[in-house]
């Protein structure tokens, strides 16, 4: 454990391949998404743990609300509350939405900020673990259920394509098929980087 999360925290703190790694799991049409004059702080956490022999992290599945993400696959996270760190807020986020206690996980790093027009936000991933398995507690208003996945599960993805129709014409969309859900747009492209990070522990 200590091996895998000593190289890992070292490989964080090296240039990151942001953009060019993001950007294969990219929605076609994204760049035609308007932005506001300011984009709100937000942050998502990408929290490890030891299971068996393998390196997983929870995903959650948003229930449906109505809003932008609405029924999507997602990393636990949220809006940055008053003047509180990317750290501190992922860590909230991650407690009040799946239960994972903060002063359980330990910080190793972030990877690369991500713009998100549809919600008008822009989030920071924060990378850590946690030394047990959390107990997973789904909040009811937000989180309608959540599963783990391994690393060697994410490395071993293949890059799938299915159309959407937008703005009166057809859309080539990118995702990952994971426990049969579709795992497309924000955090498909988070996970895009991590999983570039990641291999190069291989």
């Amino acid at each position: 454990m200590d091996q895998f999360i000593h190289k890992l925290t070292e490989l964080l703190k090296q240039p990151l391949p942001g953009w060019d790694a993001q950007r294969h799991l990219m929605p076609e049409g994204r760049e035609l998404e308007a932005m506001g004059d300011k984009l709100h702080p937000a942050a998502v956490l990408i929290s490890l743990y030891n299971q068996g022999d393998e390196w997983v992290f929870p995903l959650i599945r948003r229930t449906v609300d109505g809003f932008a993400h609405s029924g999507q696959i997602a990393l636990p996270g949220g809006r940055r509350d008053g003047t509180e760190s990317d750290i501190e807020t992922a860590l909230r986020e991650a407690h009040e939405e799946v239960n994972i206690l903060p002063d359980q996980v330990e910080i190793i790093g972030l990877t690369s900020v991500l713009p998100i027009p549809v919600s008008n936000h822009l989030v920071q991933p924060v990378v850590g673990f946690t030394r047990t398995v959390p107990d997973f507690i789904p909040e009811a208003k937000e989180v309608a259920d959540i599963f783990s996945i391994s690393i060697k599960m994410l490395c071993e993805q293949e890059i799938q394509y299915e159309q959407r129709r937008y703005k009166n014409r057809d859309w080539e969309i990118p995702f990952f098929a994971i426990d049969g859900y579709k795992v497309w747009g924000a955090t498909a492209m988070i996970l895009s980087e991590f999983r570039t990070i990641v291999t190069q522990l291989n």
